[in-house]
């Protein structure tokens, strides 16, 4: 015992002196942990840094975060994304767009090429401007003051919302929540302690900490309980692995619908003031995609995973909202690509791939050009 106190001092000693910090460095965060080095905002809860720029990589997208996955079928996920003065990843500052693009994190497309994000596409396909105003994150509420704050303002024609299927109603329950959780801004904390200090930064701590971490994941459920298999064109079998179940809509959710709703249809009325029209984009999951192309294991949950009936509710409320509303489905064209042995969604994360971001832009673009050919608001 005494020689190992006497190691441990040996190597707490440096530490104690703070020539050593022992946390670990992890160097560039992962896409999804970008929100650790955002600004706070009074309304958004966060933003990114304006004029920022990130670059790393990672391998094991979120389905990862729970489960696990076999290191062999787990996607490396490089990024290098920049921001522009109000945060959001367009390559110039925009002082005028004639579409705006929002949404979460399926329109920011963190782990995308900015050549080959939706909103890149849509520009070169329709040959004006578009704003990629999209944050992780982000759900209807805070997107309706993107809206009022950064969208309108570029003067648009056309306003696209687009709405991911997987947590935009509970990102609005959250958001609830987490407004009513803060606080009013107190006193900064005094500097710890040089003994707390040490603490920190020590290697007892912290090798503990790492322990802690592993004993987590070892203890973390086979992420087989949420694949599937399909076939690629090839003919070789592909897991793919969804993020969170599938299931009819619970009271909590049919609220942050009626919600939703609301807040869509208050948009509406702000960009019909300003004389911009407003399609409404419905982003599904992976699952509502790729599950009847799917095999499902004898271990796998998603065998009794149920669809909800949301885009039906969504299409009918929106459609009420306004005949001058628009409202487009993607799921028929995502399906119909992934049949054909495209892949849209990234096997290990519920992301779209650049797949994915091709096949929105073309979705929307067709919708946009046949309301335009029909010259006909009723074509919304």
């Amino acid at each position: 015992m005494a020689s190992v106190a006497v190691t441990l001092s040996l190597i707490e000693f440096p530490a104690l002196i703070k020539v050593v910090d022992y946390r670990p460095h992890n160097g560039s965060p992962r896409p999804n942990s970008f929100g650790a080095l955002d600004v706070p905002d009074p309304e958004l809860l966060h933003l990114h840094h304006p004029n920022s720029h990130f670059s790393g990589e990672a391998r094991g997208g979120n389905s990862t975060f729970g489960s696990k996955v076999p290191r062999s079928e787990m996607t490396l996920f490089r990024w290098d994304v920049k921001y522009d003065r109000n945060g959001f990843r367009n390559d110039v500052d925009l002082n005028r767009a004639d579409i705006i693009v929002i949404g979460d994190s399926f329109v920011e497309g963190m782990t995308v090429p900015a050549p080959q994000l939706m909103t890149s596409l849509l520009a070169q396909l329709q040959g004006k401007v578009v704003a990629n105003l999209g944050q992780m994150d982000y759900g209807p509420i805070q997107e309706l003051v993107v809206l009022k704050r950064y969208g309108l303002p570029l003067r648009p024609h056309t306003v696209v919302w687009m709405f991911y299927e997987g947590n935009d109603l509970l990102d609005v329950t959250n958001y609830h929540q987490r407004m009513s959780a803060s606080q009013p801004p107190q006193k900064p904390k005094p500097p710890p302690g040089f003994w707390s200090a040490f603490w920190e930064r020590s290697f007892t701590r912290n090798a503990y900490r790492q322990l802690q971490k592993q004993y987590r994941r070892f203890l973390r459920p086979s992420g087989v309980k949420h694949a599937g298999i399909i076939r690629t064109t090839n003919g070789q079998e592909l897991t793919v692995y969804f993020f969170s179940p599938s299931h009819t809509l619970s009271e909590s959710e049919l609220g942050a619908l009626d919600e939703t709703v609301r807040i869509v249809q208050t948009a509406q009325q702000l960009s019909a003031a300003q004389g911009a029209r407003l399609l409404f984009v419905f982003a599904p999951t992976a699952f509502r995609v790729l599950h009847a192309l799917c095999q499902f294991p004898p271990e796998s949950e998603c065998r009794n995973w149920v669809l909800s009936d949301l885009p039906e509710r969504l299409k009918s409320a929106v459609g009420a909202i306004s005949p001058d509303t628009g409202y487009l489905d993607l799921t028929p064209y995502l399906t119909d690509a992934a049949k054909s042995g495209v892949l849209p969604y990234y096997a290990d994360d519920d992301h779209w791939t650049p797949a994915g971001q091709k096949i929105a832009a073309e979705a929307v673009n067709n919708y946009l050009q046949t309301v335009a050919k029909r010259g006909l608001r009723a074509a919304w």
